[in-house]
């Protein structure tokens, strides 16, 4: 059990391999499930349930994480303080879904992508499912991904065309911030100093301009796709109300030509 908290000495985790592959389709599909029987789910007596049992299930992860580092003496301020994009995300989320606040979650819903979008197609992993960091990673990027996708298609929480530039000022002020904790302190918080050794390793190429210019685009990217759900839900919704529109106008036409 306790090699299981270790970060060394597992199967160990290669990048774009099957296992790689494997949970980003399986992660996909279920966005895609989730989109195609929304209306199903919707239906579900308990589903607003399922918003405390995430949250639950968030905390749960990032709390064995920390304890974890601590009962092994390999906690230290300098990288794990809970100020990397993902982690912030996660527990603003977590805040989300306890509280039901609407209107945060209309910046949050697209941190949500911002964050793991990166992490899942280009994951900074060296372990697999024999070790907890696996799960803690999956836990906090995937489960997260899927978790405000439901909160969106199925508790139907709102998000507008216009909460992109709110997203996108939000993040670069929390980006601006962390830059000056990482130059006060000398850390490395949100890669804003530096990006992981392996995406240099995969893309040499990234070295030759600042971290900011590759998060920043690789922020638009993540914020494009998490878009899409968002704009076929709106149309979908903009269609029903033009049928509902036009139904009403039907009945009153009847009603005046029966007068």
């Amino acid at each position: 059990m306790k090699e299981f908290f270790t970060e060394t000495g597992g199967i160990g985790f290669n990048i774009f391999g099957i296992l790689h592959i494997s949970i980003t389709i399986v992660t996909i599909i279920g966005a895609i499930m989730l989109f195609v029987f929304r209306d199903k789910l919707k239906r579900f007596k308990n589903k607003k349930n399922i918003r405390y049992i995430m949250a639950a299930v968030l905390f749960i992860n990032m709390a064995v994480y920390y304890i974890s580092l601590i009962l092994r003496n390999d906690y230290t301020w300098k990288t794990d303080l809970p100020l990397h994009f993902c982690f912030i995300t996660g527990y603003l989320f977590m805040f989300i879904l306890i509280t039901g606040n609407k209107k945060l979650y209309k910046i949050i819903y697209f941190f949500t992508f911002v964050g793991p979008i990166p992490a899942i197609l280009l994951p900074d992993l060296t372990q697999t499912y024999d070790r907890f960091i696996f799960w803690q990673f999956i836990i906090s990027h995937h489960v997260m991904l899927l978790t405000s996708m439901y909160v969106l298609v199925v508790l139907e929480y709102k998000v507008e065309k216009s909460d992109i530039f709110k997203a996108f000022i939000a993040g670069n002020i929390l980006a601006a911030t962390m830059a000056i904790f990482n130059s006060i302190c000398g850390t490395n918080y949100i890669m804003m100093g530096e990006l992981p050794e392996h995406i240099y390793r995969i893309f040499p190429f990234t070295a030759y301009l600042p971290p900011i210019i590759w998060l920043e685009l690789a922020g638009l990217i993540a914020v494009s796709i998490a878009y899409i759900p968002v704009y076929i839900l709106n149309r979908i919704s903009g269609k029903f109300d033009e049928l509902e529109a036009t139904d009403v106008t039907l009945l009153d036409d009847e009603i005046n030509c029966a007068h």
